[in-house]
């Protein structure tokens, strides 16, 4: 037969179970607590940047290409984001161009040119705009290159090395030097040279010769109908300081009479 237990020992029995009945209550109240302060905070931090209204942001430039030249850019740029209307270039905050973008041609590139870059380094920032400028993309930043009176302060000619009259042909021949000239700056070789006389016939000819072998150029020159008396010929060395350059750079003329 099952032995009784004693009313203390029952008593005691109720009370741990009420005990821990307490506790599991106890910590669920907390559990709760920590959730909505949790809630409650982010809800804060959220609720700052919806103090004016949701900020809707256009969408930036897709790619942008910049081909640098004297003292100015090529663009090339693509923009799929329809609400994008217009785009600018800025420099230290400060606004150096906006332009349009084309409204129905959005798989294509769109080619742009702008003027009055720094010579040297620039640090430029690129945001697309709504039509009435109140919305704009995020800023891309791109660091771009260009040349100017600096470099062409550089640039040296290339010598000749003597010149030769034809009685029976009229030409007018010159002879540079094997080595091509070469500019201190990039260690870059002249390009070709331009001449410029007048003939004979009182006719201004004009002759650029843009060299195939950088470092074993052109030997000979000749200046057809030069005139025996009196002639001169002037000439100037062309450069490109990269590749990617979208203008030719020139040295002064220099102007030899014979």
């Amino acid at each position: 037969m099952p032995k009784l237990l004693g009313l203390e020992k029952f008593n005691s029995i109720i009370l741990k179970y009420m005990k821990m009945k307490n506790i599991k209550y106890v910590i669920i109240v907390l559990l709760a607590f920590v959730g909505l302060v949790g809630c409650t905070d982010n809800n804060a931090l959220h609720d700052q940047y919806l103090a004016n209204g949701e900020d809707m942001l256009i969408g930036k430039l897709d790619t942008i290409r910049f081909y640098g030249g004297d003292q100015r850019g090529r663009l090339v740029i693509w923009a799929g984001d329809f609400r994008a209307t217009k785009f600018s270039i800025s420099r230290n905050d400060t606004v150096l161009k906006k332009f349009d973008l084309s409204a129905t041609n959005r798989k294509d590139s769109m080619v742009f040119f702008f003027n009055n870059l720094l010579e040297g380094t620039n640090v430029l920032q690129f945001l697309t705009w709504n039509a009435d400028s109140t919305v704009h993309s995020i800023a891309i930043s791109k660091t771009v290159t260009t040349w100017g009176n600096k470099y062409r302060s550089f640039l040296t000619y290339r010598n000749i090395l003597s010149s030769k009259f034809n009685l029976l042909t009229k030409a007018y021949t010159l002879t540079w030097t094997a080595n091509n000239a070469v500019e201190p700056m990039f260690g870059k070789f002249a390009i070709g040279h331009e001449i410029t006389y007048v003939n004979t016939d009182l006719e201004t000819k004009f002759i650029r010769d843009i060299y195939t072998n950088l470092s074993s150029p052109t030997i000979t020159t000749p200046l057809l109908k030069f005139p025996t008396t009196g002639g001169s010929y002037s000439y100037r060395m062309l450069y490109l300081p990269d590749a990617s350059c979208i203008d030719t750079f020139r040295t002064a003329y220099k102007t030899i009479t014979p």
